[in-house]
């Protein structure tokens, strides 16, 4: 790329810069925590020759234990109650006078204060390793903010007190241009002319739009015209995946880079790509290219599985509504066919009455056509459900030639059981006669693939003449049948396509342990650091001992909130109340004067910078930090369903300025970096502890919600409950202390259980929660067990008690329980769990490493064969974990009620996030693309922690008024009042952002509060 190449890289925001870099700012537990001295550091301190090197020596020991960095500082820039404490400390009744330290001592004691902690500090002769320690890394993932994270790991490993902050974007920005000169070195050796010219007409415009500007489009839903445009589109990139598939294995690139790549090919525009360099261009459409054809298989599978399921559900329908109406029609025509009987013994008509007589009292009963149609009906065969299900296919058999069999042609399945091959040579068989231009009516039986016509499906696929032998194929129902089973055993994993991401082979998806042996070695995965015995030891010590404990509790009526009925056998639970603090938080917000949100986004901002990280698309042509007021704008335009054309009508700032900012700036990566900064920023807030449910536990809780989309994508699927004749899409969201960390966007159709680890591992802000709560849907039979092995906790609140006590198991060897008022309903296989122990380490280091979507890994598991030896043994390790977590449930009340809260705490999230999307009048995300639709959903999640940020800010102020006065009553109302309101906000009206129209006075707003009367 051209432009300036000493242009330092901006790595870290300026907050995020301090917190790495600046002088610590210590608390008063910090303060004891940090500034306490072991008799060696006490010796080094205060054998400096005056008190004011010793002074600087021990707040150099203090901060140095706190950062592992020293700081050149002056008494005036640390905090007076550093000093304060010290001298009270360590030089009681002694006087300091405030005064420089000289250079060379400020090295002497740098020198020996690093000695003392077995530190050096970082030199010309280390540069090399940490040059090609970064450039190695760069192959796993070039984005900065790791580098910078695994350099420090790297230097804290070999104890180097770590260099300047333009040190490490020298060593970064090194590595990442080495890594790219390497690659478009091999990239250019390696292409042909014949691909460097496929690669090259992607670019070169056919009319207005060029080939790869095509290729982009997203398919707006599963109708035919539009899988018909997305076959196409995976017909152009099959030349250039083939070049994909044989050159990107040899670079030595990881898929996040190759996903990276594939990202900066699509959002740069085709000018962009033209004016970089050959090679450079040209790995970005490899790239691209590989990653978009897999997209494009997954695409036309999931059209596949949708019209299959489609056509099976409405034929299904069909037949029940048919079935229903025959059964009506039969209970209807029953009484008047008795009538009709009772002719025959009517005493009034004689044995010599005109039959016409008789045949009159007969009309009268029932008319002659009803008479005619009810003994047809009577005296047939009642049509069976099978049969009615096979007429229905018959009336539908357009829809599965025309959706279904273009895209089941197009995909190139493969299977490695047995069961699956036979429906593999059946398609196979059938594309054979299709390309032929044939009827598979008209085929011999005996080319029929053997196995693909069961015996009780004979009479429905099958032709037969009048003696009862078979003669033909019934041709719409046996492609039916064929489709029905190979979208039952793509969703089993049956059958799997090698050129996809979601639904390749199980087995290909996990990682080698021993290519991945370093890199595992660096992640804090529990379950692969102990032996397999000595973990399931202590699991079923604790299953026990909860077992126990539960029996004992509810016999001695301990257990209050359980009612046990000794005759009926049966619990009684009594469900904890949600909390009564609603009225307590209006009265609170209720006393503060209302602000414009583009008022409360600026004083947000002015705090903590987090714009900061809205940096360009191309950082080396646009400036490094955007126009704040611009990009407040677009953000709040996204957020709240404006878009930029009606923002512009309605704020200071034009509409191409808005359209630019939002092209150049507007990105997943940017807006998850920024709500990043802001959830930091919200967690060093003084009052951010208060809301801690638990002191010893951070729990965080994930839920999705639900938004219509603005326009059709292939993501929003229809759902009449939630979203009436519209279709949309789910916000899964984790929170945590109110903050939202992390949001991904489902489809509807998507079961939330397979995101839950993905979120929770995938969090990359600070805040860390080890307690994940959730409703029924964060249940699978894999979720227990994943979060155990990397050191989490699934703690859902369970809404059916006796639903829960059917998952009740006890270990293998576990005896005397007969007599327990609770029985265990079944036994957990500890000897398949050891046994299977070396696969499940395969999964957990797959799932760890990254190095595909979890959520698509979970959702394998969870669908592979019920014979599938992992699986069970995963399943039985869901069971121990499920187990000992819902006795603990039934036995601890408190753990109920922090559960509790802590979905309340989503569910107010909720709220404060559907009040933003309907600002413009309709609870809907914006975006023509799934893409846009994200940027819309993550615009949403910032300006919510925006609010977050701002009341927390309000409520942090005042907790420092009540810890000053020592309030205890005040303090407690406190920390029951939420973050996430907006009462005091407006959303909507005439924005303005240019220039401060109206700063926030913090102290002004909070003095207009009298603390004890909000209470």
């Amino acid at each position: 790329m051209r432009g300036d190449p000493n242009a330092r890289l901006t790595i870290l925001s300026e907050v995020e810069k301090t917190a790495l870099y600046g002088i610590p700012n210590f608390d008063d537990f910090q303060r004891i925590e940090f500034f306490a001295m072991t008799d060696a550091e006490r010796s080094l301190a205060l054998g400096r020759k005056s008190v004011l090197a010793q002074v600087y020596c021990l707040l150099q020991i203090g901060y140095f234990k706190a950062k592992q960095a020293f700081f050149q500082f002056s008494l005036d820039d640390v905090q007076h109650e550093d000093i304060a404490f010290l001298l009270q400390r360590y030089f009681p009744g002694q006087t300091l006078v405030n005064a420089p330290l000289h250079t060379s001592e400020y090295y002497v004691q740098r020198n020996k204060v690093a000695k003392l902690f077995g530190y050096r500090m970082c030199s010309d002769d280390d540069l090399p390793a940490l040059r090609a320690k970064a450039t190695l890394l760069a192959r796993t993932d070039v984005t900065p903010t790791f580098l910078l994270g695994e350099l420090m790991v790297f230097l804290i490993g070999q104890r180097i007190v770590r260099p300047g902050y333009t040190t490490l974007q020298d060593l970064i920005t090194h590595a990442l241009s080495v890594e790219r000169d390497r690659l478009e070195k091999l990239v250019e050796k390696d292409l042909t002319a014949t691909a460097r010219k496929a690669l090259q007409q992607l670019l070169e415009s056919d009319d207005a739009l060029s080939e790869l500007a095509a290729l982009k489009q997203d398919a707006k839903s599963f109708r035919y015209l539009q899988m018909g445009m997305e076959r196409q589109k995976r017909l152009t990139l099959a030349p250039l995946y083939t070049i994909a598939k044989t050159l990107l294995p040899s670079l030595d690139i990881s898929q996040l880079n190759i996903a990276y790549y594939a990202s900066l090919a699509n959002f740069y525009t085709i000018y962009d790509l033209r004016r970089f360099k050959p090679g450079q261009t040209n790995l970005y459409l490899l790239c691209y290219a590989w990653q978009r054809y897999r997209q494009l298989t997954d695409n036309i599978v999931e059209a596949f599985g949708y019209h299959a399921r489609h056509l099976e559900d409405s034929t299904k329908a069909v037949a029940n509504q048919q079935a229903a109406q025959i059964h009506n029609e039969r209970q209807q025509a029953t009484p008047r066919v008795g009538e009709l009987l009772l002719l025959y013994v009517d005493d009034s008509l004689t044995d010599v009455t005109p039959f016409g007589t008789v045949r009159g009292k007969a009309f009268r009963i029932m008319p002659e056509e009803k008479l005619r149609s009810t003994g047809k009906l009577l005296t047939e065969t009642p049509v069976s459900q099978m049969d009615l299900r096979w007429q229905a296919v018959d009336k539908q058999s357009g829809l599965c030639t025309k959706n279904l069999r273009p895209l089941a042609t197009a995909l190139d399945f493969a299977s490695s059981s047995a069961s699956g091959k036979v429906w593999l040579a059946a398609l196979q068989w059938m594309n054979e006669v299709f390309a032929g231009h044939k009827r598979l009516a008209t085929q011999q039986l005996e080319d029929i693939p053997q196995r693909t016509i069961p015996t009780r499906l004979r009479n429905f696929l099958l032709s037969f003449d009048e003696e009862g032998k078979p003669v033909g194929l019934r041709a719409d129902r046996y492609e039916f049948w064929v489709y029905r089973q190979l979208r039952k055993r793509l969703d089993a994993g049956d059958i799997y396509l090698d050129d996809s991401v979601q639904h390749r082979r199980f087995a290909d998806d996990l990682v080698s342990m021993e290519a991945k042996a370093e890199a595992l070695k660096a992640l804090d995965i529990p379950w692969l650091r102990q032996p397999a015995d000595q973990t399931l030891d202590a699991l079923f010590v604790e299953l026990d001992k909860q077992w126990r404990a539960f029996d004992s509790e509810l016999r001695s009526g301990k257990l209050k909130h359980l009612e046990f009925d000794p005759v009926k056998k049966t619990l009684t639970w009594h469900r904890p109340k949600a909390d009564k603090d609603k009225q307590l938080q209006q009265g609170f917000y209720g006393k503060l004067q209302a602000r414009d949100v583009a008022d409360v986004f600026r004083f947000v901002n002015e705090r903590c910078n987090f714009l900061s990280a809205m940096t360009p698309l191309q950082p080396r042509y646009a400036k490094k930090v955007a126009d704040a007021d611009s990009l407040m704008a677009v953000i709040i335009a996204q957020a709240m369903n404006h878009g930029n054309f009606k923002m512009a009508e309605t704020c200071d700032i034009p509409y191409h300025v808005l359209e630019a900012t939002h092209q150049q700036h507007l990105r997943p990566a940017t807006l998850i970096e920024a709500s990043n900064v802001l959830s930091n920023f919200i967690a060093s807030l003084p009052i951010f502890p208060y809301y801690s449910i638990d002191m010893d536990v951070l729990y965080g809780s994930v839920d999705g919600q639900k938004f219509a989309t603005a326009s059709p994508t292939l993501k929003a699927r229809h759902s009449r409950k939630y979203f009436g004749k519209d279709r949309g899409v789910v916000a899964y969201t984790l929170l945590a202390n109110h903050v939202a960390l992390q949001t991904q966007m489902l489809g509807a159709n998507q079961h939330e259980s397979y995101w839950v680890f993905d979120i929770c591992y995938n969090n990359t802000s600070d805040i860390k929660p080890t307690t994940i709560t959730g409703d029924m849907h964060s249940i699978n039979m894999a979720n227990f067990a994943i979060l155990h092995w990397f050191g989490m906790n699934l703690a859902p609140r369970f809404t059916n008690l006796h639903a829960q006590l059917k998952h009740l198991c006890r270990g293998p060897d576990q005896e005397g329980y007969a007599d327990f008022l609770i029985q265990p309903v079944g036994q957990i296989d500890r000897h398949l769990i050891a046994a299977e122990k070396s696969n499940l380490d395969h999964i957990a280091a797959t799932l760890g490493l990254k190095e595909m979507s979890q959520s698509v890994l979970v959702r394998k598991i969870c669908t592979l064969s019920g014979h599938h030896r992992t699986r069970k043994a995963l399943f039985e390790y869901d069971k121990l974990i499920r187990t000992i977590y819902t006795l603990r449930y039934l036995r601890d009340p408190q753990l109920q009620r922090d559960v509790h809260r802590s979905e309340n705490r989503i569910e107010s999230y909720h709220q404060l996030r559907s009040t933003i999307a309907q600002v413009n009048g309709k609870k809907e995300l914006t975006g023509r693309t799934d893409l846009e639709v994200d940027i819309s959903n993550q615009c949403g999640r910032l300006i919510a922690n925006v609010v977050i940020a701002y009341n927390s800010m309000l409520l942090s102020g005042l907790l420092g008024r009540c810890l000053a006065a020592g309030n205890e009553k005040a303090l407690d109302l406190l920390r029951r009042i939420s973050p996430a309101a907006w009462q005091h906000l407006h959303f909507l009206g005439h924005y303005a952002f240019r220039g401060k129209h109206n700063p926030i006075d913090l102290e002004a707003v909070l003095a207009g509060i009298d603390w004890d009367a909000a209470g």
